[in-house]
């Protein structure tokens, strides 16, 4: 009985106390309840990507082609980056890029930091340091794992590769055209280089997005004004102007992309005025996925358009002249006479007897040659390439892609080194005309 009435006695005790355990518990879930609503806000507010690609490449010729020789380089297409959006509410954001790139010791520099307000109705705008949308893929340049490629056709993607990013303002315009979307984008800034100053850059461009394809034109324009002290000495050999040239680069590319079968190509047209290079530049590729297999075939080419206002015989009358009187000297030699003899024969013909002049041109014809060769080893070109691609898709974010390319150049240096081809042309020692090159690499997005 005494058991019995002390269990009747507990019963409002464990009541209460389940009461209790109760309330604590709905307390915790509310306590989880804000918490989750916190992290989901936060989450919102704060966006962290990653991209990165390793590999490796090699080529078959000592001369380095888009700075790939015939070692091993486990840096030239190897990168990782972090893109942070910060949301301060529903309109105004700060996005910064963060790349580190192998081919720069692995230095991290920022290629994106800007501010972004959504104006509403499909229009937004940005300022600060905003990408130049020059090209189709300017958008994703550095996420290769958004690209059927192990290195981008650097004859077309090398003209502007130093300015892909600029300083400036960016508006945009999206909206529906039917089931499909149309996009217009203008940017009005500044890109600098060891070699080039782009002010007043001004660009436009209109992107048409279907549902199996994609069509996008660009224009832009700017004032160059060169930088580089070598560069600055051979455009001065001509007599050209290196400040307040007027530069203009167009880009038409289209990508068809149903499912299995892919393809896509991009024409560039870079114009200068001056000496300053003008190239047309073209690639095409095209694929076929089998399930996480999609080999690829592709072909580009860039050709400069205007080789003969680098040619020698453009050099301003006393550069010229210089050379010639060289050149005479040298043939003089050749015949026979001695160098003391050849200038006298020289002078008496060309310069009244005057050999100062003749050994002064003697002395300088070689720094005059050598401006041009350098002027011409960074601007003539007219490259073919094909490549053939395999990439596999092992892991959602995950890709793995080959690439084998077969390039040739003719007459012109194209991306082989600047500075190798200008001192095999001074000193007369032929330089390649092809390379064929392997690429290999891992690309992620996280």
């Amino acid at each position: 009985m005494a058991i019995k009435h002390l269990t009747y006695a507990c019963i409002p005790l464990i009541a209460a106390s389940m009461s209790s355990q109760a309330a604590t518990v709905d307390q915790l879930n509310r306590q989880v309840q804000k918490l989750s609503q916190r992290i989901a806000a936060q989450d919102q507010r704060f966006r962290v990507n990653g991209f990165a690609t390793f590999g490796m490449s090699i080529s078959d010729e000592a001369m380095p082609y888009n700075d790939v020789n015939d070692e091993v380089n486990f840096n030239r297409f190897s990168k990782a980056g972090v893109q942070m959006t910060f949301n301060m509410d529903s309109q105004n954001s700060v996005v910064m890029q963060l790349v580190s790139r192998g081919d720069n010791n692995w230095e991290t520099n920022a290629e994106w930091a800007y501010f972004k307000h959504e104006f509403g109705s499909g229009l937004t705008g940005k300022i600060g340091r905003i990408r130049l949308p020059a090209y189709q893929l300017s958008e994703f340049l550095d996420v290769g794992y958004a690209t059927p490629y192990a290195q981008v056709p650097a004859e077309t993607y090398d003209s502007l590769n130093p300015f892909a990013n600029m300083e400036g303002v960016d508006l945009s315009y999206s909206m529906d055209v039917g089931d499909n979307t149309a996009t217009f984008q203008g940017v009005y800034g500044r890109a600098k280089d060891d070699e080039f100053d782009l002010t007043d850059i001004l660009g436009l461009s209109g992107v048409f997005q279907a549902d199996t394809w994609s069509a996008r034109l660009g224009y832009a324009v700017a004032s160059v004004n060169v930088v580089s002290e070598t560069l600055q000495g051979a455009i001065g050999l001509y007599g050209g102007s290196i400040e307040g040239i007027d530069g203009a680069f167009t880009s038409l590319g289209f990508t068809y992309d149903p499912g299995d079968l892919y393809f896509t190509t991009e024409y560039t047209q870079l114009e200068a005025d001056g000496e300053i290079v003008d190239a047309d530049a073209l690639y095409a590729t095209i694929g076929y996925r089998f399930g996480r297999l999609m080999p690829t075939l592709t072909y580009a080419m860039a050709e400069s358009q205007d080789d003969d206002e680098r040619d020698i015989s453009q050099l301003t009358a006393t550069n010229a002249g210089a050379v010639g009187l060289a050149d005479g000297v040298a043939a003089q030699i050749a015949g026979g006479l001695t160098e003391a003899q050849a200038i006298t024969a020289v002078a008496t013909a060309f310069t009244g007897g005057d050999e100062t002049i003749v050994t002064a041109a003697v002395a300088g014809s070689p720094l005059i040659k050598g401006g041009v060769s350098t002027l011409q080893a960074a601007s003539n070109r007219n490259t073919t390439r094909i490549g053939l691609g395999l990439r596999y898709d092992m892991s959602p974010g995950v890709a793995v892609k080959l690439q084998y390319d077969l390039i040739e150049v003719d007459a012109a240096s194209g991306l082989f080194d600047d500075s190798a081809w200008a001192a095999n042309e001074t000193a007369g020692t032929s330089n390649p005309d092809k390379t064929n090159m392997l690429t290999i690499s891992i690309d992620t997005v996280f």
